[in-house]
């Protein structure tokens, strides 16, 4: 039996992020884990999913997960069981996304995909919660729709990723949105086990 001080520990968002970390830090670990469309195309089909691992500066990790780490970390303790779903699901659905719909991307990496589908399910979930958190993720919500709005006409934000050389992906973040949201619909529509609000909740 799990002691409970252990089973409240977010293992899957610290397992991410360490994993993130040693892709970023351990010598030739990027190259080997990266999402790389020839790499791909010989047969290396892990990189679908690791490429969401790879990170191309230390500053990139940290603002991808300055997004994944408060919203993964809502999600494993509060619905736990759904925290390596949302993981393994949106890792792969990401990657093959890519794969179908981008063949010009031949190199990708960052986990902001999956970081989207955590902090869409996250808000789903918390509009069946108390009002203040309820208007919270109706906020969050509204903005993410606004966002993915204005980038669909081709309105981007500068920021510091096209000073490095990065190009966003759209259809990462897009991908990472649907996947958070079928997610949720099959926890309160199609899984077996009845929805529940979660036993503590947030004021």
């Amino acid at each position: 039996m799990v002691a409970p001080a252990l089973a409240r520990v977010p293992w899957w968002t610290l397992g991410l992020l360490a994993a993130a970390l040693v892709a970023l830090w351990l010598p030739g670990a990027a190259d080997v884990l990266v999402y790389d469309r020839s790499g791909i195309a010989s047969g290396e089909l892990w990189r679908i999913v690791t490429g969401n691992l790879v990170h191309f500066s230390t500053r990139h990790l940290a603002s991808n997960f300055a997004v994944l780490l408060p919203a993964a970390w809502l999600v494993e303790t509060r619905y736990r069981a759904d925290a390596r779903l949302i993981i393994l699901t949106a890792s792969s659905a990401i990657g093959i996304a890519l794969l179908v719909g981008e063949p010009e991307i031949l190199q990708f990496g960052g986990v902001s995909g999956i970081s989207i589908a955590f902090l869409v399910y996250v808000c789903l979930r918390g509009l069946h919660e108390n009002r203040r958190w309820r208007t919270i993720c109706m906020i969050l919500l509204a903005v993410m729709g606004a966002k993915f709005t204005a980038e669909s006409f081709g309105w981007h934000l500068r920021d510091w990723q096209a000073n490095e050389g990065f190009v966003p992906i759209m259809l990462s973040h897009v991908i990472g949105a649907v996947a958070g949201s079928v997610i949720y619909l099959w926890r309160i529509h199609g899984c077996s086990k009845p929805f529940r609000r979660p036993v503590t909740g947030l004021q």
